[in-house]
């Protein structure tokens, strides 16, 4: 199966539903970058040009995986009807892991004292570099086992599953 979902990858329209997924999400992981400063003045007041660079590619590569992930889902949703376990989920929440880790930590600090409850992340060196590596990392294991599950995955043919 895993075959046929790289090949159907490959064509144009699924090209423009990849492109168009990394865009959004680099997005989403740009604007946290910009939450956790306020402004981009405050961002380079912080970290010198070099750090930016290597946070956005950071960025780039959780975004790539993130749309690859869900571009791969929509594609064995679209031929065999069925999709692979956390195909959808897990770039949501990336997007969850990141709001609470490194994007704007008053914004979330806030958010649940409104509910009572206390929260506070963890505020590492180098613009919360740690979270990305760590966020990365979960995305890769997860990436690799939507690849499994799709590889893997059993779809039964319509009339058998209409009579069951």
């Amino acid at each position: 199966m895993l075959n046929i979902v790289w090949q159907k990858q490959k064509e144009k329209k699924n090209i423009m539903i990849l492109s168009g997924f990394f865009i959004f999400i680099y997005g989403l992981y740009f604007f946290l970058d910009w939450l956790a400063y306020g402004s981009f003045e405050a961002l380079f007041a912080d970290w010198s040009p070099a750090l930016f660079i290597v946070h956005q590619g950071f960025n780039i590569a959780m975004a790539s995986l993130a749309a690859l992930m869900l571009s791969l889902s929509q594609i064995k949703l679209s031929v065999y009807k069925t999709e692979p376990l956390g195909g959808t989920s897990i770039p949501f929440l990336s997007f969850i892991f990141g709001l609470l880790t490194f994007g704007c930590a008053p914004c979330v600090i806030a958010f649940f004292a409104a509910f009572g409850i206390a929260f506070s992340p963890i505020v590492f060196p180098m613009g919360n570099l740690l979270w990305k590596v760590i966020l990365l990392s979960l995305m890769f294991v997860g990436f690799l086992y939507i690849l499994y599950s799709i590889d893997k995955g059993v779809c039964k043919p319509k009339k058998l599953s209409k009579q069951s």
